[in-house]
């Protein structure tokens, strides 16, 4: 599992553009797990698109998370499945898949995340962060609540919304070290060039913390 750059793609930033050579920019510029997560498409469409997915990501070693859908996890062999609270719960999701797959769960408060220390997961999606215009019904928790999620957490923690190059070294210094962009990554026309500034900030962040001795 391996989620420190970790893109969710969203059909609003993927309309009229070559999903395959959009995740393969995004890959060559140094994500590390991409999530398909898509509303408006077929469950044929979705395996369709899933089965070349699984085979770009595996020649970066990326993982490849599936939104939702542990059917079409399970049959394109992917690393690991995503829900939320109006999914399917992972106690059921984890009968499903046993342990052939990793599973991530979104929480958007502490209370949530001491509930979800109790669930069989294996990390945590934290946020929104910073205001976001990937959701409309978003709740934000800031800075604040993702150092001590960091702290209460038992699970590994992804930070999500509203991250840009700017914010990482603020995501970074809380303890968190893994961070999810949508927008911050496929709202620019250059894909790759995005992702470099992503992966160049974090990098950058992690030696001015270690310098410093801050986290």
């Amino acid at each position: 599992m391996n989620l420190t750059i970790y893109l969710i793609t969203d059909d609003a930033y993927l309309e009229g553009r070559d999903i395959y050579e959009v995740i393969e920019q995004a890959l060559e510029g140094g994500i590390t797990a991409v999530q398909y997560r898509f509303k408006r498409k077929s469950g044929r469409q979705m395996y369709e698109e899933l089965l070349k997915i699984r085979e770009i990501t595996r020649r970066y070693s990326a993982d490849l998370v599936v939104n939702d859908r542990a059917d079409l996890a399970l049959a394109v062999e992917a690393d690991g499945i995503h829900v939320g609270k109006k999914d399917i719960p992972p106690h059921a999701v984890r009968k499903i898949v046993e342990n052939k797959l990793y599973i991530g769960y979104s929480v958007n408060s502490l209370e949530e995340l001491q509930e979800a220390n109790r669930l069989p997961i294996d990390y945590v999606g934290f946020g929104s962060v910073y205001p976001t215009s990937t959701k409309e019904d978003y709740r934000l928790v800031g800075l604040s609540a993702l150092r001590e999620a960091v702290k209460l957490s038992e699970k590994p923690v992804v930070a999500i919304g509203g991250i840009t190059p700017y914010r990482v070294k603020e995501i970074l210094k809380t303890g968190c070290r893994n961070i999810a962009l949508c927008s911050g990554i496929l709202g620019f026309e250059n894909i790759k060039k995005a992702t470099q500034e992503i992966k160049r900030a974090y990098k950058e962040a992690l030696r001015e913390i270690a310098l410093l001795g801050e986290f």
